[in-house]
């Protein structure tokens, strides 16, 4: 019998639109901040020196930190499930990685 999954008392159905359910792809980001905002741009590095902003989001500083947090708890979480994460310390001729600012 198949039992439709409710939402937990307080939590509403989160919703996607079809246009968005694939997502963006983006190599890089950048992080700006104003006394009631953050502003995060999620960007596409292309070779020959392209950048594309692909998305952004503009949220409060709360909700900035909340986010920092989830993203910290969830680097552990894949860590322990699948090893650390390598970061290279410098990049080769040829190759290309986003900064984070």
């Amino acid at each position: 019998m198949n039992q439709e999954k409710r939402p937990e008392k307080g939590k509403g159905l989160i919703t996607i639109e079809p246009e968005m359910e694939n997502g963006r792809y983006s190599n890089a980001a950048n992080i700006i901040h104003s006394f009631n905002e953050f502003i995060l741009d999620f960007i596409m590095l292309l070779p020959g020196d392209r950048q594309k902003v692909v998305s952004r989001i503009v949220t409060s500083p709360a909700h900035a930190k909340q986010l920092a947090e989830a993203m910290e708890r969830n680097v552990r979480k894949y860590e322990t499930t699948y090893g650390k994460i390598k970061i290279p310390d410098r990049v080769e001729d040829g190759e290309f990685s986003g900064p984070v600012n």
